[in-house]
C-alpha cells in the first residue's frame, strides 16, 4: 500500500528579529524563520490546556518563529524528540553569533491538506534564554542572519560528533543564557570556555583565551555602533577576573575575598563603566554596573566568540 505524507512542524517563538518586509527566510536543511501569522499563533488555542496565561501572552508577543518542517509518512513517523534537538541546535547557532531572546517554548504540530496546522504537543524542558542588555540593544537583522547561516552546519557537525569538549561548551552556553543570575551565568560560561581551552590554572586560562581571541579583542562585540560604542573591556582585562569569579562561585567562597587575593586581587563589587547614557556624546555620563554583573554578561559573549573560532 502506498504511503501518504504530511508535514510535521516544530517551532520556537523568538523575540527581537528584524528582516524588513520578508515573511520567511530559509536557513537550509528544512529550517526557516517565519514571521508570526495566524497559523503559528493558533498554538495558543490548540495548546491552551498546556500553556499558562503568561506563556500564551509570550506566543502573541513573538515576532518571528524558528521552524523545522519535516515530512512523515504513514509508514515512518517523525522522531519528535530528535526534531526538537535539531531545532534547538539551530537556535544555538543564533546564540553563538549574538544572543537572542526566547520564551522557553517549543511546539510541534501537523499540517493538514488544507494548509492549517494542528498543534498537539509542547516541549516543557526549556527555560527562556535572555542575553545581557548589550545584546538586546540590536535586533537580529539580515546581516547577523548571514552569519547564522554559516554557523548552522558547524553546530550540527559538532553536535552530531564526538568532541565532548565542544558539545559541552554549546550546552553550557545554553544553560548560561537560561540562568537569570549573572554569577551562575558566569560560572557556566567560563566553564564552557574551559571545556574548549582545557586550562588548569587562571594564568593558563588567560594565556589560552588571549591566544585564541586576541588580547585586545573586546569582550562586548561591536553590535550597536554608531549609536552606542561597545564597553572597552578587553579579553586581556577580563580573563583573570572571570576565572576568579568562576572559582569563587564554584567553591562557595565569599566574593569579597577576591579583593584580598595576594596574586591577582579583584574587587567584584566595584562599579565599572558600561555604556554611555547620552550617545553620541561619549564624554558625558556612563552607566555604571557592578563588576560581577558585568563579568556575568561578558562571559556569555566571550564563550560565543570562542565557539565562533573553534567550531
Amino acid at each position: 500500500m502506498a504511503s501518504e505524507f504530511e508535514t510535521v512542524w516544530t517551532t520556537i517563538p523568538l523575540k527581537g528579529v528584524s528582516l524588513g518586509d520578508r515573511s520567511e527566510m530559509s536557513l537550509g536543511n528544512d529550517i526557516a524563520l517565519l514571521r508570526s501569522d495566524v497559523r503559528l499563533l493558533a498554538a495558543r488555542d490548540d495548546l491552551s490546556l498546556l500553556l499558562s496565561k503568561v506563556q500564551s501572552e509570550d506566543v502573541g508577543r513573538a515576532d518571528w518563529f524558528l521552524v523545522l518542517r519535516v515530512l512523515q509518512s504513514t509508514l515512518r513517523a517523525v522522531d519528535i524528540p530528535r526534531t526538537a534537538e535539531r531545532l534547538l541546535d539551530a537556535l544555538m547557532a543564533f546564540q553563538i553569533i549574538k544572543p537572542i531572546v526566547t520564551y522557553g517554548l517549543l511546539f510541534h504540530g501537523t499540517e493538514s491538506r488544507d494548509g492549517q496546522i494542528l498543534w498537539h504537543g509542547m516541549d516543557d524542558r526549556r527555560w527562556p534564554m535572555i542575553g545581557g542588555q548589550w545584546s538586546q540593544m540590536r535586533r537580529f537583522d539580515a546581516l547577523l542572519l548571514k552569519n547564522v547561516q554559516e554557523m548552522l552546519p558547524r553546530v550540527h557537525r559538532v553536535m552530531s560528533g564526538t568532541d565532548i569538549g565542544k558539545i559541552n561548551a554549546i550546552h553550557l552556553l545554553q544553560l548560561a543564557l537560561e540562568h537569570p543570575h549573572p554569577l551562575i551565568a558566569c560560572l557556566l560560561a567560563v566553564t564552557g570556555m574551559d571545556a574548549v581551552l582545557k586550562s588548569g590554572r587562571r594564568r593558563d586560562f588567560k594565556e589560552r583565551l588571549c591566544k585564541l581571541l586576541g588580547a585586545s579583542t573586546l569582550a562586548f562585540p561591536d553590535w550597536n555602533s554608531p549609536h552606542f560604542l561597545p564597553p572597552n573591556h578587553t579579553v586581556k582585562d577580563l580573563a583573570i577576573p572571570l576565572y576568579t569569579l568562576r572559582n569563587k562561585v564554584a567553591h562557595g567562597a565569599d566574593l569579597r575575598e577576591a579583593a584580598r587575593d595576594k596574586e591577582s586581587p579583584v574587587d567584584l563589587g566595584e562599579l565599572k563603566p558600561y555604556v554611555s547614557l547620552h550617545p553620541p556624546n561619549w564624554s558625558l555620563e556612563m552607566e555604571m554596573v557592578q563588576y560581577a554583573t558585568l563579568l556575568g554578561e561578558a562571559a556569555i559573549y566571550l564563550l560565543g566568540q570562542v565557539l565562533q573560532r573553534v567550531l
